[in-house]
């Protein structure tokens, strides 16, 4: 009986152990452009340039910076802050200058 309840208890922990790695509580993709769209202050933002958004999100900002931004934190870092860099303000420009093109 009580080798039956150990046995019970290691799956009951295996099985939790699955279920936390096989989700991952990082925002991605689809939440940023969610986020950005959702913001009152960019929800006209063509779909495209909310997408370049989310992709220069992803490939400059940590996980940390992404969950920030995307939980409306008012303390979350600024692009500039996130990627001070030539390149990645370059990237960041290109997207937003999307945004004022005429489709």
């Amino acid at each position: 009986m009580a080798s039956r309840i150990g046995s019970t208890l290691v799956a009951a922990a295996l099985a939790g152990s699955l279920v936390a790695c096989s989700e991952d509580p990082s925002p991605g993709r689809d939440d940023i452009i969610a986020r950005i769209q959702s913001d009152p202050r960019t929800a006209d933002t063509p779909d495209a340039t909310a997408a370049c958004l989310a992709d220069w999100y992803l490939n400059y900002a940590t996980p940390e910076d992404i969950a920030a931004f995307v939980d409306g934190d008012p303390e979350a870092r600024t692009p500039e802050e996130i990627a001070p860099d030539e390149q990645a303000t370059s990237t960041l420009l290109g997207c937003l200058k999307g945004a004022t093109e005429v489709e």
